[in-house]
């Protein structure tokens, strides 16, 4: 009896186990996600913003190559009648070329928060309404982020997420300048979960347009490639790259900037 039992057992856990790959395999997906948003406190005249995009280089083509598509991408707060937005090769690598006569601000309300009275049905409230504008004013206080997103698109390859230099896109071009403490916390103004592995990068942004000295341009940028899968919940495995900045009064140049790229993140 007891030998059958442990028939049984062996059965199932194997079964089992079986399930469990199977599961993994057909729900196994990897993807890069890139997002970019930017604000100024006031109009940039004349502006060309050259702004990091991820890529590799592609061995086949003795080229750099950028995962991001524009005519998937999604823009938040930006006038592409006004505003041209497109990838261009400057020096063998692809950079995002936002360029205007002129780069507004965007500004919007407060929306305050309305009392409900004792017995007053809410669908009875007037709904809020946004009042937005190029410029700050006592009734548009709230500065508004333009915004560049990709929805996630397919690597077509399970992601080297714990060493990606030199396999995976990565912002560039990149310079490593330090390595990241395991004890995490703030680094260069980025938060990092205690226990990351990974570098302290530097990468360019070539920026030129008017602007007055007290003029404040705000620009991120983030790059996360993932591999993530199904086995009695989804589990995933990831790394990431984000670069942040702000960039006071008029630009002319190309300007360093620092970041954090954070490998093997997740489950393995």
């Amino acid at each position: 009896m007891a030998g059958i039992l442990v028939v049984i057992l062996f059965v199932f856990i194997a079964l089992t186990a079986i399930t469990l790959a199977q599961s993994s395999a057909e729900s196994f997906r990897s993807t890069y996600h890139y997002g970019l948003t930017l604000s100024t406190s006031g109009p940039l005249d004349n502006a060309v913003l050259l702004i990091p995009l991820p890529s590799y280089y592609n061995s086949d083509t003795g080229t750099n190559v950028t995962p991001v598509n524009l005519s998937r991408a999604s823009f938040s707060n930006l006038d592409r009648s006004d505003v041209s937005v497109k990838i261009e090769n400057v020096g063998g690598v692809p950079m995002l070329n936002i360029s205007a006569g002129r780069l507004n601000p965007v500004y919007k309300n407060r929306i305050r928060p309305i009392g409900i009275m004792p017995g007053q049905n809410e669908s009875e409230l007037p709904e809020p309404t946004h009042v937005y504008s190029d410029r700050y004013s006592e009734e548009t206080q709230v500065l508004v982020e333009m915004e560049v997103s990709m929805p996630p698109t397919e690597s077509g390859h399970e992601i080297e997420t714990r060493t990606p230099i030199g396999v995976e896109p990565l912002l560039v071009p990149y310079r490593i300048v330090g390595n990241l403490s395991n004890s995490g916390g703030l680094i260069d103004d980025y938060y990092v979960s205690p226990g990351s592995s990974g570098y302290v990068v530097e990468v360019p942004f070539i920026l030129s347009f008017d602007a007055a000295d007290e003029n404040v341009l705000t620009i991120s940028a983030d790059l996360l490639g993932t591999n993530q899968w199904w086995i009695l919940g989804w589990q995933s495995n990831s790394y990431r790259e984000s670069l942040r900045h702000e960039f006071r009064g008029p630009c002319n140049g190309t300007y360093p900037v620092r970041g954090v790229l954070v490998t093997g993140a997740g489950v393995y």
